[in-house]
């Protein structure tokens, strides 16, 4: 049997960043930093692993090294937050090294 209606065209053009400005202090002043745009958000998701990795790294000693038990919870939440988001990161760098991968068979 004949398909009527052919496959939609697969886009061949790499998804990218859009200016993204941050670090505005709560609005009392501009932003002092911003996101580049144009940037390929495979890279970008790399980055964002290593900085999420990081951030781990960093709460995760802060959390061994703390008492305070009502300090402690703050930490351990954001703990938990951060594991959360890096697994996630790590699972889209993943699925786009797959399509990548799909793709070029």
């Amino acid at each position: 049997m004949k398909k009527i209606v052919p496959d939609p065209a697969v886009s061949t053009r790499p998804a990218l960043t859009v200016h993204t400005p941050f670090a505005a202090c709560a609005g009392h002043h501009p932003p002092l930093f911003a996101v580049c745009a144009g940037a390929s958000v495979d890279d970008a998701l790399a980055h964002l692993a290593v900085m999420l990795r990081s951030a781990y790294e960093t709460n995760f000693q802060a959390c061994e090294a703390i008492s305070e038990n009502r300090l402690a919870g703050m930490l351990w939440a954001t703990q938990h937050t951060l594991e959360a988001s890096l697994a996630l990161t790590e699972s889209m760098l993943r699925g786009v090294a797959e399509r990548q991968a799909t793709s070029r068979q």
